[in-house]
């Protein structure tokens, strides 16, 4: 059960920082530099953030392909 609490957690984490992004690239009140800054910035922390997600999920994948081949050696050695 902590596996499902674990993914909520990061899912909810990672819709805080999406958010977070969109909050900041849409603020108004920014003259035309900073805006651009802005922008610049959160596209950069937005790449970050995929590249990071990205080896999550492989780290994940990684995981159920381990799990699977030890069942599959379980079911082999059952027959």
């Amino acid at each position: 059960m902590t596996d499902v609490n674990d993914d909520a957690k990061h899912i909810e984490s990672v819709e805080k920082f999406l958010q977070v992004c969109v909050e900041r690239i849409t603020d108004k009140n920014e003259k035309t530099n900073d805006k651009l800054y802005t922008i610049a910035s959160s596209i950069n922390m937005i790449k970050e953030f995929i590249i990071a997600e990205s080896r999550y999920s492989r780290s994940k994948m990684n995981d159920i392909h381990t799990l699977l081949s030890k069942v599959k050696i379980t079911q082999d050695l059952n027959e």
